[in-house]
Parts: C-alpha cells; structure tokens; sequence
C-alpha cells in the first residue's frame, strides 16, 4: 500500500538541502537561526531583507543586488517565500519593503 510521500521523506529532503547548502555557503548557519515577527491576524512570520542583512552585518557598500540574490537563494531553502510589502513609515510615507514569509514552526 502506498500513501505517497510522507515526513519522514520530506525531513530527508530538508536535511540533505540543508546539508549541501552548509558546504556551499556560509551565511546558511546564520541564515538558519533567523527569526521573524509572527503576525497576530494571519500566523505568518516575517522578516525584511534589510533586517536579514543587518544581522549578516553586511556593510551598506555591499548591499547589492548579487547580495540579494544570494540571500534569496538561502531564504528558499529555508522554507521561506519572498514578499513586498507597501507599509507606513513613523513619518507617514509609503514605502515598499521586501522580504520573507514562511509559516512558523510549531513546536508540540
């Protein structure tokens, strides 16, 4: 009998993209530990590019678009999804931000 593919199945994929991305880019270690803000209305936590790369300590000069890209690659990997945003700033404009979505874990 076969039920398709289950966790056990999905972990292993996880763990071996995990795996590949450690020996390939150091930025994944950090990357791995970032934590978003969890929205009250929808459950999803979010997090900005720029906050991403301010944790990174990435120097302003650097922040180009190859840094981008590189971050997003990582980002995927992780189970998160890009997003832009149009949010106020503290002085009333709107400005559009980008970053990352992902469902939070939920520990049992």
């Amino acid at each position: 009998m076969h039920f398709g593919r289950g966790w056990v199945d999905e972990l292993r994929d996880i763990e071996q993209a995990h795996e590949t991305a450690r020996n390939i880019d150091p930025w994944f270690l950090p990357l791995s530990r970032v934590k978003g803000k969890i929205d009250f209305v929808d459950g999803l936590e979010r997090i900005s590019s720029q906050r991403i790369l301010d944790l990174l300590e990435v120097p302003q000069q650097s922040r180009r678009a190859s840094a981008y890209r590189r971050i997003a690659k990582l980002m995927a990997q992780l189970g998160w999804t890009p997003i832009r945003v149009r949010d106020q700033t503290g002085r009333g404009y709107k400005e559009q931000v980008r970053g990352y979505c992902r469902q939070p874990i939920r520990h049992s």
